[in-house]
């Protein structure tokens, strides 16, 4: 009875599937990771490290309200602190109103005109190349940052459509109050994004730059080693899956909340631009982790309950 092979081989399967089911999980957490790590490095590889992709990505802000008001508010803040409010109303106001209103009154009809004269020169055609090449020109300065070490802070430098902007509003009627205007060594449309979420990038940079391909291997081999190794198979595919899904629907939500956008400066203008510019950056990866997502927990769910149904069918008798 001690030397029966089967009651030898029952006596070791405890001990097998508990070896067995450890080097599992750990490859199947290992393979999770991974996951997570490749769909934020093909991403990096589309949207940051591609010029065409980024600025086709980031081209439509230019018709986002927020980066409007904020070329607005840099291009008006300009002409306020160059030339006095008289000497601006002056170029488009009668003087017997001039004379007769209250100095508040005419800051206001002077802010009014300053913004309706931005907004024309910045929807126009003329801008939205200008906003094309100043953005071709920031991607290269966006990957030189994503190059460099301890990465906490990306700058976008949107100066040179802020002085176009200025430039073009020498021919309306705000010309006289433009022409004294200097933007020599000032940085105007500077938007500083810092977000701890940013090392993380710059780590998926970095291994992007070592060898995309290689993370999605390692990424499907540590799923097979995971498979493989489990006692139950289909439920260890169903747990990846599973766990994948939640991680990046989850990832597609935090995404999404704005508050992990943070601006030194405490400008509400700049602000509100650099969540958009951040929104729109993040936008595809944000879609692909919630579509994902949402498809790994419907298979992991759905192949749950086939399993279940075709478990639960009556098995034909043998003959």
């Amino acid at each position: 009875m001690a030397n029966n092979p089967k009651a030898k081989a029952a006596s070791q399967t405890p001990h097998s599937h508990k070896v067995r089911t450890f080097f599992a999980s750990v490859f199947g957490v290992i393979g999770v990771y991974l996951i997570i790590s490749s769909i934020s490095v093909i991403w990096l590889n589309q949207t940051l490290t591609n010029t065409n992709v980024y600025v086709k990505t980031v081209s439509p802000l230019v018709t986002k309200p927020a980066i409007q008001n904020f070329i607005a508010a840099k291009v008006a803040d300009q002409i306020t602190k160059n030339a006095p409010v008289q000497d601006i109303a002056a170029s488009f106001l009668p003087p017997s109103v001039i004379a007769s209103e209250p100095s508040t009154q005419i800051q206001q009809q002077v802010n009014k005109v300053i913004q309706q004269n931005v907004l024309k020169v910045i929807q126009s055609p003329n801008f939205a190349t200008l906003w094309e090449s100043t953005n071709r020109a920031a991607h290269q300065a966006v990957v030189q940052q994503l190059n460099s070490g301890n990465l906490t802070s990306i700058t976008l430098d949107l100066s040179p459509a802020i002085n176009g902007v200025v430039s073009d509003l020498k021919t309306t009627q705000l010309a006289p109050a433009v022409a004294h205007i200097n933007l020599a060594g000032k940085n105007n449309g500077v938007i500083v994004i810092k977000s701890k979420n940013l090392a993380h990038i710059h780590q998926y940079y970095q291994w992007f730059k070592e060898g995309t391909l290689a993370v999605v291997l390692l990424a499907i081999l540590a799923v097979a080693a995971s498979i493989w190794l489990s006692v139950h198979h289909g439920k260890t595919a169903r747990r990846i899956l599973f766990a994948s899904g939640i991680l990046l629907i989850l990832q597609g939500l935090i995404l999404e909340a704005p508050a992990f956008i943070t601006v030194p400066s405490g400008d509400p203008t700049m602000e509100a631009a650099a969540k958009a510019f951040a929104g729109v950056l993040v936008h595809n990866l944000q879609v692909a982790s919630l579509a994902l997502g949402v498809i790994f927990v419907i298979a992991a769910v759905g192949s749950k309950l086939y399993a279940t149904k075709v478990a639960g069918k009556p098995q034909p008798k043998k003959a």
